[in-house]
């Protein structure tokens, strides 16, 4: 490795990504159908040029076109001392028979010669350069020259370039899709015509970066707080959705860009920046409405708040002969009493907060009260539960849309929820079960999800058991 006295080529291979990444391509590329215009197509055949016997010489005359491309017609031809290697419009790309062929934008006319090879002739070398960051790698061991004749139509070294730098900074690792000559700038798989000279390509190096999820650090998280992929500087990438993240009592709405600070939507599509990147999630508390049930014929009171606010119990709004009220009871089993405060910590996705009021026999003891503490916090819990009140009557918690044994939350049980199951204990980060789903998944009777689950589910579509979750 040495540095870089090749400034002004490292300048045009800066704007060439530059234009990668904004959508501009390096070769010319055919226009929208609707704004295609007509241009004539000319083959100019040399004196003293024979077509094979399988070459149909008609195919050559000239035509025209509006599709913004066209195929070089197939056919191969011989001429005294020479090799015939393929077509040419400008002497800089060429075409093999049959290939394809895209139109520039501006031209009227194309015309197509021929490119003969004197194998008399000295070959020439092609070397390759790769810059970046003020750095030159020349010509890694397994980037090797090559040798050409004149007027030879050549592939240039197709290999993805791969490089690891070790800096201060840690590791950076470059790979290229893209070559330039120092004026023009081709995709690999390009065909390029040998000049009558040595030239140098430089392969243009693209930064890999790593993109980062990060859930931030808050609180009340249901699973992992981020995940990284590696993408390509350059390249566009879609954010992702609301699913990224489970938090209890907050809904995730954007992300924020370490990059530029700037605030992004779900699923917008970003440019990747030349250097790792972390989108921190940005979360709203979700909007209650914490259901208080009376009843013994009372009517349900439902109190609108979000997330961390606190709420006051109220009153049951009813009496009942010969009973008295003692609380009104969260799913954990805490008795708050009227004009308590409860904080509003949030519920798991697929959950709501509700109290059921519990009625005792007889007058209320005196000096006694239903809760603990004046001011109290709590919050839901993910997982179904059942409590029992002082009168011996139990209230089930569930979310309103759970289905036993829909782990893949479509509304339905079958062997792919099974799949789910099997995939995310395997690999959980790539495809665990949202917080629903692993609700629904634990179907086999016993606290947690295993492949016992997976194969409850089995059973139940093989008809061995009728229904989930299995007994005991």
């Amino acid at each position: 490795m040495k540095k870089s006295h090749r400034r002004p080529i490292a300048v045009l291979m800066a704007a060439a990504v530059s234009l990668s990444a904004f959508g501009g391509f390096f070769t010319a590329s055919a226009a929208d159908p609707e704004e295609n215009k007509e241009v004539t197509l000319i083959y100019e055949i040399d004196e003293g040029a024979e077509p094979s016997k399988t070459t149909d010489v008609s195919l050559f005359e000239t035509t025209t076109t509006t599709d913004g491309h066209t195929n070089v017609p197939v056919g191969n031809f011989t001429k005294k001392g020479y090799i015939f290697a393929g077509w040419t419009y400008d002497d800089v790309v060429g075409f093999s028979s049959g290939q394809f062929v895209d139109i520039p934008d501006d031209a009227d006319e194309l015309k197509f010669h021929m490119c003969w090879v004197d194998m008399k002739q000295e070959k020439h070398t092609v070397r390759y350069v790769l810059e970046r960051d003020g750095m030159t790698f020349e010509n890694p061991d397994w980037l090797e020259e090559e040798s050409y004749y004149p007027n030879e139509v050549f592939n240039p070294n197709d290999t993805t370039v791969f490089i690891e730098e070790e800096t201060e900074n840690g590791t950076l690792k470059y790979i290229s899709k893209w070559l330039t000559d120092g004026e023009r700038v081709f995709s690999y798989g390009t065909q390029l015509v040998m000049p009558d000279h040595d030239i140098t390509l430089y392969p243009i190096l693209y930064k890999k970066i790593q993109l980062t999820y990060f859930a931030g650090d808050v609180d009340r998280l249901n699973g992992n707080d981020s995940y990284s992929y590696e993408k390509m500087e350059g390249t566009t990438d879609e954010l992702a959705a609301k699913d990224r993240f489970s938090r209890s009592g907050f809904n995730l709405v954007g992300w924020t860009s370490s990059f530029d600070g700037e605030q992004y939507k779900l699923n917008q599509t970003v440019l990747m920046p030349g250097e790792d990147v972390t989108f921190t999630a940005v979360w709203e508390p979700i909007e209650y409405k914490v259901v208080f049930i009376p009843g013994k014929g009372g009517e349900n009171i439902k109190i609108p708040t979000l997330t961390d606010d606190y709420l006051t119990c109220p009153d049951p709004g009813i009496t009942v002969d010969g009973m008295h009220f003692a609380g009104w009871q969260a799913s954990d089993g805490t008795l708050y009493q009227v004009g308590d405060k409860y904080q509003v910590l949030g519920a798991k996705p697929g959950m709501g907060i509700s109290f059921k009021a519990v009625w005792e026999e007889g007058d209320a003891p005196e000096g006694t009260t239903a809760t603990t503490s004046a001011t109290t916090t709590a919050t839901t819990t993910a997982t179904t539960s059942t409590v029992t009140t002082a009168t011996g009557t139990s209230a089930t918690f569930v979310p309103e849309d759970m289905i036993c044994g829909d782990a893949n939350c479509d509304k339905k049980v079958s062997i792919a929820d099974a799949v789910a199951i099997l995939q995310s204990i395997g690999n959980k980060d790539k495809y665990g079960l949202s917080a629903l789903g692993e609700l629904n998944a634990d179907v086999d009777g016993e606290a947690g999800i295993t492949a016992k689950d997976a194969l409850t589910i089995q059973q139940l579509d093989a008809k061995l058991i009728t229904k989930l979750p299995a007994e005991k």
